[in-house]
């Protein structure tokens, strides 16, 4: 029966995304190890990224700002850089210092005082406007995910609801930012990437497709290692144990899927209603009571029962090499660290991550599950 659907839904819909949405069961079953982890320090303003340097220095992208923050969990914190855009993706190695992307500007490379020391705007013709993540190699090689032609990064859910062919890019340069080249081409919004244990490859997250892949960085082809994540897949970082960490920054729902099949209303709201009104994943933060109603998330009786369709949630996981999930760290529907942009493992083994929908730096309770 289920076959026999499949063909007719593909006779009469054949643009249609066939992903049914994955069960969180398993390694993926809910819990609340995301509201128990430890909050470091005061709220940030939309923490998005996160860079560990050789001395110990956490760098965080907080709005327009780098805060450079040390000691004792993190609470010396001082700002390192100011720009007149967002900041998003940073990364950091000894032979090139600290790299971060501006919005709808590219990239750059920064000096130990916070000046700019190198930009990199546009590759093939095409501006660097949304670039999502950054890797670099051992040999310096810094590698580039842009997530659209279209969209700025911080146009994210604009992008998803607009539904265009994928444009996505991944982009290799040297220390220097110079002698740019494309890797890969039409990826539906790359929003993570990070040099597997190896040294072989290139591992990248798709957030459109819910995908993660693996990129020969010898000039091989692209291997997919998961086809269908329950949630969408943000930034990847190499773990302590030869595993990864991987940052989702929300989870899909039957009303988003359903929304991205029909496209004369979903068009019609992109004209008509205001961004934080539309229907579709938000990062967290405060309800607004004219949002639209997400069917089962109505609060029953005052209260956000945890099981229900999110619009908000928080979510990390630790991955093997085959992309498998080895364990996962939840805030439910009900939770308070939602929108995981970023998590990283520092070298004693300790895992960061930032919440940008709440303004969090969490460090999160690693060991064995109690629930």
């Amino acid at each position: 029966m289920s076959l026999a659907r499949d063909i007719i839904d593909r006779i009469f819909h054949p643009n249609r995304d066939v992903h049914a949405i994955p069960v969180l069961d398993g390694n993926f079953s809910p819990n609340e190890r995301l509201d128990r982890a430890l909050v470091l320090g005061e709220p940030f303003d939309a923490p998005d990224a996160l860079a560990l340097d050789s001395s110990g220095t956490l760098y965080v992208s907080s709005g327009r700002t780098i805060q450079a923050c040390r000691g004792p969990d993190f609470a010396d914190r001082r700002t390192f850089a100011t720009f007149d855009v967002e900041v998003g993706a940073l990364a950091w190695f000894g032979s090139t210092g600290l790299v971060a992307a501006l919005s709808g500007m590219g990239i750059v490379s920064l000096t130990a005082e916070g000046e700019i020391a190198a930009r990199l705007t546009s590759v093939a013709g095409a501006q660097l406007q949304s670039v999502t993540a950054l890797a670099i190699a051992d040999d310096g090689l810094i590698y580039i995910a842009d997530g659209s032609r279209h969209n700025p990064a911080a146009e994210w859910h604009r992008d998803l609801l607009e539904k265009r062919a994928p444009s996505g890019r991944i982009i290799v340069c040297d220390r220097q930012l110079s002698d740019a080249r494309i890797m890969a081409d039409g990826l539906d919004w790359p929003a993570g990437l990070v040099v597997s244990h190896d040294g072989r490859s290139l591992l990248v997250t798709e957030a459109w497709a819910h995908r993660l892949s693996a990129l020969a960085l010898d000039g091989g082809t692209q291997r997919t290692l998961v086809t269908n994540f329950a949630g969408y897949p943000c930034r990847i970082s190499r773990g302590s144990r030869g595993d990864y960490w991987l940052a989702f920054f929300g989870l899909r729902t039957q009303l988003m899927e359903f929304v991205l099949r029909e496209d004369a209303f979903r068009m019609r709201m992109l004209e008509a209603v205001e961004p934080h009104l539309w229907i579709g994943p938000r990062l967290g933060g405060t309800a607004d009571y004219r949002e639209a109603m997400q069917i089962g998330r109505i609060k029953k009786l005052g209260i956000q029962k945890p099981w229900a369709p999110p619009r908000s949630y928080g979510l990390v996981a630790r991955i093997g090499k085959d992309g498998a999930a080895r364990e996962s760290y939840h805030s439910r529907a009900s939770g308070e660290v939602h929108g995981i942009t970023a998590a990283l493992a520092d070298p004693a083994g300790q895992v960061l991550a930032v919440s940008k929908g709440h303004g969090k730096l969490i460090r999160l309770p690693t060991g064995p599950v109690s629930e």
